[in-house]
């Protein structure tokens, strides 16, 4: 796809997709990757290699089961996801309940919306979004999920 900042593509792989971004659109480049030298380096170039793999056309490995998300996990951070994407369009909670939980609370008085079990719920899965998006989604590399539940 063609953007103002350059072009974004979409390798496919069946232990998950690798999203590219090419600054310079459809120039012929050299490709990189830049690395940041932190606490997560060896998970980031565990990554690099099977991209690495996948571009050379060598078998590339699943990811390590400890490290893949269960299917509930998967559920939360797309309904976490969900949320935020609503949240930051500037989406009122109740248009978010109603969108994620598939009920109408327009209906709702406001007495009855501040008891509604679905705000509250949907209150920690924002909470946990935020933190996601605050830099927690590395637990996610680390196959720390379950340790934190």
């Amino acid at each position: 796809m063609r953007a103002r900042d350059g072009l974004h593509g979409i390798v496919d792989d069946a232990g998950g997709d690798h999203r590219l971004w090419f600054p310079q659109g459809v120039a012929r480049i050299r490709l990189a990757v830049l690395v940041p030298l932190d606490e997560d380096l060896m998970i980031r170039l565990n990554s690099i290699r099977r991209f690495h793999r996948l571009l050379t056309g060598r078998p590339v490995r699943p990811i390590p089961s400890l490290l893949a998300l269960s299917a509930s996990e998967r559920y939360r951070a797309t309904l976490m996801l969900r949320a935020w994407d609503g949240a930051e369009s500037g989406a009122s909670r109740r248009d978010i309940a109603g969108v994620l939980f598939r009920t109408d609370f327009s209906g709702l008085s406001a007495a009855e919306w501040k008891s509604a079990s679905e705000r509250r719920q949907l209150a920690r899965i924002l909470a946990e979004a935020r933190a996601m998006v605050g830099g927690e989604y590395l637990t996610l590399l680390r196959g720390e999920t379950r340790r934190r539940r």
